[in-house]
């Protein structure tokens, strides 16, 4: 990007401090130390056992037959679905009954658009106040010294971005005080921008950018003082990837670290009854990939992942191209699979690099090539990149926030299907804080599944007041996920965690009681988190519903939300998780 004034982010951070003056920043709701000792277990029933799962409300999300009595599994296949007494009369001897004692069996919860080893390492990282002060942060960090005393990189997170510039005169400068005799880098607490100190800034090459004012990085922002241009080591969206790869490089403990992370997240993910996932971070030049195909070679793997690769605007086409063409893989029999391509078309509305159709209020006074927002990729860029994934057999994953940029991502697509003809691959666009009307047919046109994140923190009145700070009365529209999907277009439903809650169940409540746009069937939410997801991710043949022939991936309820106020279901408990028939997650014993 070019041609950006210098005083462009001091003006948007102010706006944003006065919207925010009566919103704090929205912590985690679910993390790690939450987890519960010993919850995750080993495998205690074998793929090659059967048993029969009696006394439960059994629902199948199948819709020639939504409710059973006992389901019968056989080395880990569903083998049969009925009533439970002609089912009993089938099975031989050896076949062990389980009693559910009446609880709730479902198919598993399917989460495509998480970020489940981010989650770990986060956990571990210097975590900071959104909004603090001088003092607090000189204090917080000082202790955090101590504990990474020993590390080439100091590592933090969870700071606002605009709340620091707004408190801190010289962010840059301060952090070199505090931390003078290493690079340090501190991620925000939205996951697209980052703080740093001159000896990070000078390590990826940005301190050359103090040279060429209006100049940034393809795909990313380097703030600059309002007065002296002096960069104040403040970055955002895709300029914070060079740091966070310089921070992490694929070093054998870094790695370590990362699969330790890794297993800690798949720990949760089983308490929350998920049995597939797509991780939608995908930064492979820090070995994340590696962590993931060691949890699947040692059998720790308890979940069904098709994960994604990021696409980093600033890396020569051809270069990553071909890194994506090595990296790709595509086996149904394997738990793991490398199939999607992350792909970042904007930033977010929250930061005024959501990409829309219509400028953003006057009242930020934005200069002319920003008051539509921000583009990562110059529009034939993207393009080709999409044309070229598709043919390598990847399915798109377009992070788009604003109207525009998934305007763009729906062009994007529709090029790749002149260049490429039918291929059926099925691509998506995750966010959709905006949607034009004019773009709503083209969704079912072109085959492409919208992929929602309802969150009780990402639906409320107080998120949509912040956002009308940026976007005006167009906020009263946020995620129009029920217009969409009356106008017949498919939707799922993600977590984005650790961005939001992880909770499925949370998130079912959410949906059904948000105050615009609520869904009103517990039974259509429910189908976008299992057979939905199971369609986007190309497994549907084998998971999504209970039906003779699928894998007995299984959740069960300590009671039938589908038989409960609405706004109790988030309390609904998970006491246990099945994948391929195997136990992951019985705290209670449930399957001795």
């Amino acid at each position: 990007m070019k041609n950006l004034k210098t005083e462009v982010f001091t003006k948007i951070f102010r706006v944003i401090k006065a919207v925010t003056s009566a919103v704090k920043a929205i912590g985690k709701v679910i993390g790690f130390g939450l987890l519960v000792a010993g919850g995750f277990i080993a495998q205690s029933h074998a793929a090659n056992e059967d048993y029969l799962i009696v006394n439960a409300q059994i629902y199948t999300v199948d819709k020639s037959m939504p409710w059973a009595e006992a389901v019968l599994v056989e080395n880990g296949v569903i083998a049969a679905v009925g009533p439970e007494k002609e089912l009993l009369g089938k099975i031989s001897s050896n076949v062990e009954v389980i009693d559910l004692g009446g609880r709730m069996l479902m198919p598993g919860f399917q989460d495509p658009h998480l970020h489940a080893l981010e989650a770990g390492i986060n956990e571990t990282v210097c975590f900071l106040p959104a909004e603090g002060t001088e003092d607090i942060y000189r204090e917080e960090i000082g202790y955090c010294l101590d504990e990474q005393h020993d590390n080439p990189w100091f590592m933090g997170a969870g700071v606002s971005m605009p709340a620091l510039l707004e408190t801190v005169e010289s962010p840059m400068a301060f952090l070199d005080r505090l931390i003078p005799d290493r690079p340090a880098v501190i991620l925000d607490n939205l996951g697209h921008g980052a703080w740093a100190n001159t000896k990070a800034m000078q390590a990826v090459g940005y301190l050359d950018f103090q040279e060429t004012p209006g100049v940034h990085p393809q795909g990313g922002l380097i703030d600059r003082h309002p007065f002296t241009g002096r960069l104040t080591g403040v970055v955002f969206e895709n300029a914070q990837q060079k740091l966070r790869n310089a921070a992490l490089p694929p070093t054998k403990d870094n790695v370590d670290f990362a699969y330790e992370s890794l297993l800690q997240a798949l720990e949760l993910l089983a308490e929350n009854g998920i049995t597939s996932v797509s991780d939608a971070g995908g930064y492979w030049p820090r070995g994340h990939q590696e962590a993931w195909i060691r949890a699947e070679e040692e059998n720790l793997l308890r979940v069904r992942a098709s994960n994604a690769l990021y696409l980093y605007p600033d890396l020569p086409f051809e270069e990553q191209i071909a890194e994506f063409q090595k990296r790709y893989s595509n086996d149904p029999a394997k738990l793991l699979r490398f199939n999607q391509a992350k792909i970042y078309v904007d930033g977010i509305l929250s930061q005024a690099t959501g990409a829309l159709y219509q400028p953003y209020e006057a009242s930020l006074d934005l200069p002319k090539d920003l008051q539509r927002g921000f583009l990562y990729f110059e529009e034939e860029t993207l393009f080709d990149y999409v044309s070229t994934l598709e043919r390598l057999g990847f399915q798109v994953h377009f992070h788009a926030t604003g109207d525009r940029g998934v305007g763009l991502a729906l062009d994007a697509v529709a090029h790749a299907g002149k260049e490429n003809g039918s291929r059926g691959i099925q691509h998506r666009i995750t966010h959709l804080y905006l949607v034009d009307q004019k773009d709503v047919s083209r969704f079912t046109e072109l085959n492409v599944i919208t992929d929602f994140q309802l969150a009780p923190s990402s639906t409320s009145s107080e998120t949509k007041r912040y956002l009308a700070g940026f976007i005006g009365n167009r906020a009263e529209n946020l995620m129009p996920a029920r217009k969409l999907y009356e106008a017949g277009v498919e939707v799922v439903l993600s977590s984005d965690w650790d961005a939001e809650e992880l909770s499925p169940l949370m998130k079912i409540e959410a949906v059904l009681t948000q105050k615009d746009g609520a869904f009103d069937r517990v039974e259509n939410v429910i189908e976008m988190m299992t057979l939905n997801v199971a369609k986007l991710l190309q497994h549907a043949d084998k998971t999504g519903s209970i039906e003779p022939g699928k894998l007995a991936d299984f959740v069960v309820l300590d009671r039938n939300i589908l038989d409960i106020p609405v706004n109790e279901i988030g309390a609904v408990n998970v006491e246990a998780t099945l994948l391929g028939g195997e136990v992951v997650y019985d705290p209670k014993g449930l399957f001795p």
